[in-house]
């Protein structure tokens, strides 16, 4: 997703924009749905302060039950660009300032914006709270009734 700075005069402006998959270069079998974007965008130069929020549904194995389930994701993060160079013996690695030459007039956040959504899609997944999960003897699916093994 590119902006295109010109467009922006100095303020607040919203953003909103529905982006496929591939324009973020998602794994697709993952991320087969629209994803939402609504940016707020604070421009006061030399600074561009973006509020990123975004959403979308992607899919997922259940980590209980292995089956496959969709996970909502709602991802947020603010970034801040600046356009300048860093002070010189700045030491602070701060990765939400991005320095940008002086007269860009497009930032592309496609990069940062798939970092948002991956991070968002990492950890547990269940395909519901009650998840009974797999027999640990027969490895039969628990929510679908009981097994039969000398396990139950």
């Amino acid at each position: 997703m590119k902006i295109h700075l010109p467009t922006y005069p100095q303020g607040i402006h919203d953003i909103q924009q529905d982006l496929l998959p591939a324009e973020l270069d998602l794994d697709p079998q993952l991320f087969t749905h629209p994803i939402h974007a609504a940016i707020r965008l604070d421009r006061h130069d030399p600074y561009f302060e973006f509020r990123i929020k975004l959403e979308t549904t992607a899919n997922a194995e259940c980590d209980r039950c292995l089956s496959e389930c969709a996970v909502p994701i709602q991802a947020q993060a603010p970034m801040l660009y600046v356009a300048g160079h860093p002070p010189k013996g700045d030491t602070v690695d701060d990765e939400g300032i991005v320095y940008i030459k002086p007269g860009t007039i497009e930032l592309d956040l496609t990069a940062d914006l798939r970092d948002f959504l991956i991070l968002s899609y990492s950890g547990k997944h269940l395909c519901s709270e009650e998840c009974k999960g797999l027999c640990a003897t027969c490895g039969s699916n628990q929510n679908d009734g009981p097994c039969n093994c000398s396990n139950s």
